[in-house]
């Protein structure tokens, strides 16, 4: 029994690396299903994520590259998405909520046209990540009390416009640096639970590969992929003091832990129409191969104190089998005026979490998006702010992880400067 304990703490990085990752200070809610975060951009955010073929995008580097050639000149673009998720549970007559939090992923966008056919662009970005934090005495601490999973995302692009058409290719590479943390308990005895914290880094490279076609001046298109990162992790698992002195004190030891997680290829695909002079409207189709994300193998420095001498604890697997998933997304922008734009988007979110692996670290399920954003521009200086209300349907877990029924909704406010000659 001693043993099992001990498994279950190593299953906890392993939990931790399959539910989440890629994405600074992003949330279980955070406007895309599973731990992608979508909202790079106030003006993206205001039409539920719509961006791909929108010509007017500010963060193209990250929605759609190709974009860039049709840029006027240099352009940057900053700010944050301010998000504030919240997570209630009931089960066997209990009642808990996540602790307040709100989280500030950034996101920043550089783009440089050059020459008549040319542009650049270097964006930051957080696009996959997880947070969550239950009460410490919560009922489902022993299987998990709280995660933070942060990357950051490094995307520099080349966009090339093809002569003689409204044609724009671009080709770029992503390079991703992520860490984790997991929190949980480990109960020995009535009188002896053991905090454990388990943490870890990781490296990882892509590639993305965009194309944004003008057919006429009211029609566009746009398609823009991103490609599988595999993460390579190094952590190690530290156990609370409060295991010193006890018969628990050698099956807890502090070691290193590697193990590697692939966040999925993405698949966007836009069509804009200018429908009058002031009014135009968008659809984006995202398709997420989330099935990447069918198991996790732990590996350990140590030897187990029962193996035999040079033998060491063998690999954790944690089972995940998430499915792919694909998202609709319908924005419109109104020019109120030449300076002063209005938008409002819907979204629709498939969750890739199955029944049989869903759990307390991420209770994912379908979302529905509700969105307004307002944008004003002058001189080359752009302001856009947004709003989105991500709502989720009750999630029943009844795999024995910590069952009961889960609730999750959350409000995003997105804040973007930029300015561009």
């Amino acid at each position: 029994m001693k043993m099992q304990h001990r498994e279950h703490a190593w299953m906890g990085l392993g939990a931790a690396l399959m539910m989440c990752a890629g994405g600074l200070w992003s949330v279980p809610e955070a406007q895309a299903a599973g731990f992608a975060n979508t909202a790079q951009s106030g003006t993206a955010t205001g039409m539920g994520g719509v961006a791909t073929a929108n010509p007017d995008e500010p963060n193209a580097n990250f929605y759609n590259p190709a974009a860039m050639v049709f840029s006027e000149g240099f352009s940057a673009y900053v700010g944050p998405t301010l998000i504030k998720p919240s997570v209630s549970y009931e089960g066997q007559g209990v009642e808990e909520q996540t602790e307040p939090a709100l989280f500030p992923p950034p996101n920043v966008n550089l783009t440089l046209p050059f020459g008549e056919q040319y542009a650049v662009g270097l964006g930051v970005t957080l696009p996959w990540g997880l947070a969550i934090r239950w009460p410490d005495n919560w009922v489902g601490r022993e299987n998990f009390r709280a995660q933070q999973l942060q990357t950051i995302n490094v995307n520099p692009n080349f966009a090339y416009k093809v002569p003689g058409i409204d044609l724009g290719l671009a080709v770029g590479v992503q390079a991703m640096y992520s860490t984790i943390t997991q929190e949980r308990t480990v109960i020995l005895r009535d009188d002896l639970e053991v905090p454990v914290l388990l943490g870890g880094q990781g490296f990882g490279v892509g590639a993305t590969a965009a194309a944004f076609y003008k057919l006429n001046s009211q029609w566009s298109m746009g398609l823009n992929y991103r490609s599988a990162v595999n993460l390579n992790y190094e952590g190690r698992a530290h156990f609370g003091e409060e295991v010193e002195g006890t018969p628990f004190e050698q099956r807890f030891v502090d070691q290193g832990i590697t193990t590697e997680l692939t966040v999925p290829h993405t698949v966007n695909l836009g069509l804009g129409y200018q429908a009058t002079e002031a009014l135009w409207v968008g659809l984006d189709l995202n398709y997420m191969t989330w099935s990447t994300y069918d198991r996790i193998e732990i590996n350990f420095d140590e030897q187990s104190p029962e193996g035999e001498p040079g033998e060491s604890e063998p690999p954790t697997v944690v089972e995940a089998n998430w499915n792919d998933a694909l998202a609709v997304r319908l924005g419109a922008q109104f020019a109120i005026t030449d300076a002063l734009k209005a938008r409002v988007g819907f979204a629709y979110d498939m969750t890739p979490v199955p029944d049989e692996t869903v759990g307390p670290s991420l209770p994912d399920n379908n979302r529905t998006v509700g969105a307004l954003g307002l944008g004003y521009e002058v001189a080359g200086f752009r302001a856009d702010v947004a709003y989105q209300y991500i709502y989720l349907p009750t999630r029943e877990i009844r795999n024995g992880s910590v069952d009961g029924d889960y609730q999750l909704s959350s409000h995003l406010v997105g804040i973007n400067v930029g300015y561009g000659f």
